[in-house]
């Protein structure tokens, strides 16, 4: 035994002056003092005496002052709930940092910034950093200060591991210059105005943090600054939980934005945002994007209340492998200039269109699964972006067949100029129609639309239907037509859909002994450049009024009765719109039989720019009068 404890003491002798030499002695580094405020001490007394690299253990207890410190130097407190630095004075910050000094601050709360001075040079926020200093805070808690929970600007630099900032008047975080903050671990709650303004040319990293509870938008990213998050989630703010603007980028990964009451984040000016693995959930809009450039893939939007994205302006969006699951809207809504392109998505369980086009650039892409929305393409998309749920095949099918689940999957299977005929009975629609197509419909079948939302039957570029029989029910219109569509209908009623009938774009609609009766929005609705030709059909008990025509459209009616409809008349004429009007009649309309779109028609309008012939109609009690102006009526016999 007693030999053993002389060859530790021996081997003792040896290590002690290696570690020494190695620098691991238990004495201080050079330099490096240990200093303990001691009650009634001032803080910044003891700063201002202590040596570079000093640690100052502060006491728990209330430390009422305002510090401001510029050397390199670790504030240390006994913990968040025990040592408090709060303001002296009205109008500094709590505690205030600059020049080229590395801080370090630990273990305390700094509260109560006094004063809601807000400057660039003067702010009552809780941490004002400057110039080129470096700040690294660990576990502690901003809280309930009159500005913001940190103010950096310059080329001042914050570190924040384990904290919390709430409760400020204004927001969590500004950052002004080309200052930069990381948060790792953090939380950003439950401030007056937001979580972070992010300006000019500062930047802002988080990793496994949180930003909830803030008004909206929680992060606002602007100038040229730019946003890296990592398994960051940005949750229940009031209002956006992310604005991005002018040419600021913000790059999620791994993150997610959820149950915010606007939309979870909104993209404008010339703005990048890009995203990978990221969860939308729970907002009103997963992403509303109006102009600059979006780059998904990989994210989820689950659940939002309308939309998953909004594209409009002059934006761009591409979305690869990214799930949209579930909303009262449409998977993806392009309108305005938008640019959108989709590969390998899955669009499932929307009321409305999977996919909304009415941009004048078609939506691109290819290899999309879809499932179970209100009907998944509408307006100006390419066909090719729907997977097909049945191989084209066949030149005549009867539905309902045992080998086709859905009248979708049916549609699909036939071949371009097939025929599809459908056996009496009530069947779920929600169609989309992409090719040359005939359906042929027994006399008691009804199809009806998945919902209100949506229409019964979509036409996209490459339809060209002729529909004869049945009748169409239950949707937003009973039948949509876009881009270049084709549809020709005979023996058939649309009856107590939203809208009756709705074309956009340059998409034609012929009609004969057809019934367009009871909707709340209007019979017929032109736009664009979009034209029909009606013969021997009845407009009847419409609200709003029996066919509007606007845009570049063309309307060609004849031996028609339009009886019944609502306040905007019989037929409404604006823009640019051409009319032909022959032997019609036009009975009991709460507005007048025929009717321009301007004030003295309608109280309101858009005016009118366009043409209307016509002659042979007959005009009776029609509540405002048979025309407006006085000069058509020439229409009548």
């Amino acid at each position: 035994m007693a030999e053993a404890m002389r060859k530790r003491l021996a081997f003792l002798g040896i290590l002690l002056p290696v570690l020494g030499l190695l620098g691991c002695s238990p004495r201080s580094p050079p330099g490096q003092n240990i200093i303990a405020v001691k009650p009634g001490q001032s803080i910044q007394a003891v700063l201002d005496a202590a040596l570079p690299n000093s640690i100052i253990l502060i006491p728990k207890g209330i430390w009422t002052e305002n510090v401001r410190v510029e050397k390199p130097v670790t504030l240390r407190g006994e913990g968040k709930e025990r040592t408090v630095l709060q303001a002296g004075v009205a109008g500094p910050p709590v505690l205030w940092a600059g020049k080229e000094a590395e801080i370090t601050v630990e273990n305390l709360t700094i509260r109560g910034g006094r004063g809601g001075y807000v400057h660039r040079d003067l702010s009552s926020a809780g941490i004002f950093l400057a110039e080129k200093a470096t700040l690294t805070a660990r576990s502690i808690r901003i809280v309930q200060n009159a500005a913001s929970g940190v103010f950096a600007k310059d080329q001042a630099t914050l570190i924040l591991e384990n904290a919390e900032i709430t409760e400020n008047a204004r927001y969590g975080l500004e950052l002004l210059g080309e200052a930069k903050a990381m948060l790792i671990q953090s939380a950003i709650q439950q401030n007056g105005m937001g979580g972070a303004w992010v300006a000019e040319k500062s930047v802002l990293e988080a990793e496994n943090s949180v930003f909830a509870e803030n008004p909206g938008p929680t992060l606002w990213i602007r100038d040229s600054a730019r946003l890296k998050f990592w398994a960051t989630e940005i949750r229940e703010t009031k209002g956006p939980g992310m604005r991005v603007q002018d040419e600021a980028t913000a790059l999620l990964l791994g993150s997610s934005l959820i149950k915010n009451q606007d939309v979870g984040a909104e993209v404008l000016g010339n703005a990048t945002f890009i995203a990978y693995g990221t969860v939308f959930q729970g907002n009103w809009d997963g992403l509303s994007v109006r102009g600059g450039t979006v780059r998904l893939q990989g994210c989820h939007f689950n659940e939002n209340r309308w939309n998953g994205i909004s594209a409009r302006g002059d934006s761009t969006v591409v979305a690869e492998k990214t799930h949209f699951f579930r909303g009262q809207g449409a998977a993806l809504s392009s309108s305005d200039s938008a640019m959108v392109e989709l590969r390998e998505c899955t669009i499932q369980g929307f009321l409305g269109p999977g996919v909304s086009g009415f941009s004048r650039f078609p939506v691109l892409g290819g290899d999309n699964e879809f499932w179970e929305n209100g009907v998944d393409l509408l307006g100006n998309v390419q066909p090719e972006l729907r997977r097909k749920r049945a191989t084209p095949g066949l030149d005549f099918l009867r539905f309902p067949s045992p080998d086709f689940p859905d009248l979708q999957t049916a549609v699909d299977a036939v071949l371009p100029g097939g025929i599809l005929e459908i056996l009496a009975g009530s069947y779920v629609a929600g169609l989309t129609v992409d090719k040359p197509l005939e359906i042929r419909a027994q006399d008691e079948v009804t199809l009806r639309g998945v919902s209100s939302n949506a229409p019964v039957l979509s036409l996209v570029a490459g339809a060209k239907l002729r529909l004869v029989g049945g009748r169409i029910t239950g949707g937003s219109e009973g039948l949509t037509l876009g881009a270049g569509a084709e549809a020709e209908l005979t023996r058939c009623i649309i009856e107590e859909n939203t809208a009756g009938i709705k074309l956009w774009q340059d998409a034609h609609l012929a009609a004969k002994n057809v019934q367009i009766l009871r909707h709340p929005q209007g019979g017929i609705w032109l736009w664009d450049e979009s034209t029909a030709e009606l013969v021997e059909v009845t407009v009847s008990q419409n609200e709003m009024c029996g066919i509007g025509a606007g845009g570049q459209s063309y309307l060609f009616l004849q031996r028609s009765e339009v009886a019944e409809n609502g306040w905007l008349g019989g037929v409404l004429l604006q823009d640019f719109a051409r009319a032909e009007l022959f032997e019609n009649k036009f009975s009991a309309n709460k507005g007048f039989g025929v009717a321009l779109g301007i004030r003295t028609c309608i109280g309101s309008g858009w005016g009118f720019r366009g043409q209307v012939m016509g002659h042979g109609n007959k005009f009776s009690g029609n509540y405002k009068g048979p025309v407006c102006p006085a000069d058509l009526s020439f229409l009548e016999d």
